[in-house]
């Protein structure tokens, strides 16, 4: 009688284990979308802050670092509509695979990476838009060290990579869509900002444009970075 048991107590031992690692995969799945979630908050809305901030620039200088109490309310109603639209972001899915996690995990790191060399080589000061409220602040010649004597807008590629990461590592229909309108968003604001920085840098950032791609790096050695004059 005693061995008749002993089926069900392993039985009820298997599913125990492997309830423990449906729960974790749960828990790991929900980490994702939390972190896509938190991207989507972080990235989303900076090419519709470049269409305002740019064009309007002289305006914001004037008001200084009083333009963050313009802007920060602004980015908190974005984020909160962001995050009360995240049952109809993540409703509907793509199956996810090998080849999905696999892709979506190299572009997050190839995103994470150029976060690093970008920070690196501008700091949080620059990074945050501070030296553009303050013109005096402003970092004299065309930078084209490091990730930069690769690609012209590494920030930019950084941002399209890590919303198209998220849309890979989540499945989600809605985040694939999202991306679509960020890549495109910021084939427009490229050419803008260059035309910005022709005006600025002259024959400097010309010289630098014709050298250095756009957003796909060249394979071979990077060109030779010049001191800016």
């Amino acid at each position: 009688m005693p061995r008749a048991g002993a089926p069900d107590f392993g039985l009820s031992f298997m599913l125990s284990i492997a309830t423990r690692h449906l729960s974790l995969a749960t828990v790991f799945l929900d980490l994702v979308d939390y972190l896509a979630l938190f991207y989507l908050v972080l990235l989303l809305w900076i090419p519709f802050f470049w269409l305002v901030f740019h064009p309007a620039i002289r305006f914001w200088r004037r008001l200084g670092k009083r333009a963050f109490g313009v802007v920060l309310p602004v980015w908190l109603i974005f984020a909160v509509g962001i995050i009360f639209s995240s049952h109809e972001i993540f409703a509907r899915r793509l199956e996810r695979n090998a080849l999905t996690w696999a892709v979506g995990g190299t572009l997050f790191l190839v995103a994470t990476w150029l976060e690093v060399q970008t920070r690196h080589t501008f700091g949080w000061r620059r990074l945050g838009g501070l030296t553009e409220l303050n013109p005096h602040d402003r970092l004299c010649g065309v930078v084209r060290t490091g990730v930069y004597a690769r690609v012209r807008h590494p920030r930019y590629l950084l941002y399209m990579l890590m919303i198209l990461s998220m849309a890979f590592l989540t499945g989600a229909r809605a985040i694939f869509l999202l991306a679509f309108f960020n890549i495109l968003m910021y084939q427009i604001l490229a050419p803008l900002e260059e035309r910005k920085l022709l005006d600025q840098y002259g024959p400097q950032y010309e010289d630098y444009r014709r050298l250095v791609p756009r957003f796909l790096p060249r394979l071979g050695r990077t060109p030779e970075a010049r001191i800016p004059s």
